[in-house]
């Protein structure tokens, strides 16, 4: 059964949504079940200043993408400013069938901060 904190991010999900005046976007898409995140980034002065995101997918996809929107703020912009043993911390721990999550909100990152789109 997943965490709280899992269950907290599913539902109540932190930076939902779109960034108009985004610096730094990117899609990713988990060709085996589906997943796909669109991050929007606003870096300014090498730190992530604002996050928000869009999923189409799992619980798993959603509170791992708002794990990271929690976590990134402040950060540097690089691709591990975040990593996936922090957004797994974050949400309690993710269940085994749920794992996959954790690659596709860094993945995110990582893309955003290239400029660009892929699958994993």
């Amino acid at each position: 059964m997943p965490s709280d904190a899992y269950q907290r991010h599913f539902l109540q999900p932190h930076g939902q949504g779109s960034l108009p005046d985004a610096s730094h976007s990117a899609t990713v898409t988990d060709p085996a079940c589906g997943d796909e995140l669109a991050l929007d980034l606003r870096v300014e002065g090498g730190a992530v200043q604002e996050v928000r995101f869009r999923v189409r997918g799992c619980s798993g996809a959603i509170a791992a993408a708002s794990a990271l929107a929690t976590l990134l703020p402040g950060r540097p912009a690089e691709a591990e400013a975040v990593t996936r043993e922090e957004i797994d911390a974050e949400l309690g721990g993710v269940p085994a069938a749920k794992r996959h999550v954790l690659r596709l909100a860094t993945r995110a990152l990582a893309a955003a901060l290239q400029g660009s789109s892929s699958r994993m």
